[in-house]
């Protein structure tokens, strides 16, 4: 009991962590994501990539896709994150960042009480990334991230190629075929419209 309102009061912190790794990006201060507004978007892309690709008649455990969502980045309310193009630039950088964060992982474990083993694996399934349910975690991560940029008016077309290599290596390794080519088909469908992705008054 005791841990669970502990942990209750720690995540509500994930309100005011800003990803500062945007800042590389060219994003100002008061335009900056937090956790929770990433993780809460992220969270929703996921569920329903999860439940698009089970339509198809895939096999996926959507509570696993969207528990990766909910805890992917739940390591950086302690610090961790890196802007993408310097983690590209600077492999030892991004590799020192992510022991970082999964040493935060291993102290937030101690929050979750009884699940701590599990929330230890949870964490460690999302960085390795093999499952199909954590890569469609990464894939609705990595979906977040460009309309964040396009919403703050942060985007450039050297973005989408960077963001087309990551998803398109990822869905490749997705074990279930039909979810990999409903995802590819998809995914490569987003790649050509995003560019040109009506306003909001417009789709309204």
């Amino acid at each position: 009991m005791k841990q669970l309102i502990n942990l209750f009061n720690l995540i509500e912190h994930t309100r005011s962590m800003p990803q500062y790794g945007y800042v590389l990006s060219g994003i100002k201060q008061n335009e900056l994501s937090n956790l929770a507004e990433h993780h809460y978007l992220v969270s929703f892309i996921g569920w329903q990539l999860a439940l698009c690709v089970q339509e198809k008649g895939a096999k996926i455990n959507i509570q696993k896709v969207l528990e990766f969502c909910i805890i992917h980045d739940l390591g950086e309310l302690f610090g961790g994150d890196i802007a993408m193009p310097y983690a590209k630039v600077n492999p030892k950088a991004r590799e020192c960042a992510k022991a970082f964060e999964a040493e935060n992982h291993k102290y937030l474990s101690s929050f979750f009480g009884s699940q701590k083993d599990y929330f230890q694996k949870l964490a460690n399934e999302i960085f390795d990334t093999q499952s199909d349910e954590s890569i469609i975690a990464k894939l609705a991560d990595y979906i977040e991230l460009t309309h964040y940029k396009k919403y703050v008016d942060a985007y450039h077309e050297s973005d989408l190629i960077l963001i087309k290599e990551k998803l398109l290596s990822k869905i490749e390794k997705i074990v279930d075929p039909i979810s990999k080519n409903t995802l590819r088909q998809l995914i490569t469908e987003w790649l050509s419209k995003f560019p040109n992705i009506k306003p909001l008054n417009e789709i309204l």
